[in-house]
């Protein structure tokens, strides 16, 4: 029975790696994508066919892709950091009431 009893311990510490591991994927993602989109459409746009400006339109899609990237980030990881909180809180209080 001691073996049962791990296992179900367990469970919960793994589930949190995996959703920890998930969430640094998409944070990778999602900063990788926020800077390259944005900088190649500048990149395009100063094309000497389409406006000429090297680098003005790259220098501003990189400037937009660090913003973007910045404010999802930080709301990314308020998130997280409130869903932590949150499990935490459930977690005293199922110890609290055995």
């Amino acid at each position: 029975m001691p073996v049962s009893k791990q296992n179900k311990e367990e469970k919960p510490e793994r589930k949190q790696l995996i959703k920890g591991l998930w969430f640094l994927f998409n944070v990778g993602w999602f900063v990788a994508l926020s800077l390259v989109v944005p900088t190649a459409i500048g990149l395009w746009l100063d094309t000497p066919e389409r406006f000429n400006t090297r680098p003005l339109c790259t220098l501003i899609g990189f400037v937009l892709g660090v913003m973007t990237a910045g404010y999802g980030l930080y709301k990314m990881l308020r998130q997280f950091i409130n869903d932590q909180k949150d499990m935490v809180t459930k977690n005293e209080k199922q110890g609290a009431g055995r």
